[in-house]
């Protein structure tokens, strides 16, 4: 039989806000002023924001690094080392509108449980080791629900506030 829907697991507007949060205040903790972008499993966008000075051109960084980590379920910064021996697509990506190989996009992905809540919603258990740049693997048991993408900081500093953003799901 063929299914006709399926179902979109996404991530609350309460969570993005969240995640938000956690970016800004590891970005203060660190001295900067950053943009953050968290999108939805399509790539369309749930939240935003550009702290006081941060450069302008961080705002279509850092949506273009969520999106381009959801699209492809990978870290953004993975991307240069996947190439590196591949020139011929290196180069047809980079001329992809919104496609960016640098450092601060990261998919947030879940693990699904089959407990039910009173509310009969589905609840989830969330899997995240700081450095991993995701929560869990994308399996049969995990679904991509969304990506945040931070631009400002240097690519190690953007990779740490989008780890601290995703963190902060599990408090």
């Amino acid at each position: 039989m063929t299914t006709l829907i399926q179902t979109l697991h996404e991530l609350s507007c309460d969570s993005a806000l969240t995640m938000i949060q956690a970016a800004k205040q590891k970005a203060e903790q660190l001295g900067l002023a950053i943009c953050v972008s968290v999108v939805g499993p399509q790539g369309l966008p749930l939240a935003s924001i550009r702290m006081n000075g941060a450069p302008l051109h961080s705002i279509t960084l850092a949506e273009d690094k969520a999106y381009t980590a959801v699209s492809f379920k990978r870290p953004t910064h993975e991307w240069d080392e996947r190439l590196a021996s591949q020139p011929k697509v290196q180069q047809a990506l980079a001329t992809r509108d919104r496609f960016t190989m640098l450092g601060g996009g990261l998919p947030i992905r879940l693990t699904l449980s089959s407990a039910l809540t009173t509310d009969s919603e589905l609840t989830t258990s969330l899997e995240f080791t700081p450095g991993s740049n995701s929560i869990g693997s994308l399996t049969e048991s995990t679904v991509l629900v969304g990506a945040v993408g931070v631009s400002g900081g240097s690519v190690q500093q953007d990779i740490e506030c989008a780890e601290a953003a995703i963190a902060a799901l599990l408090s």
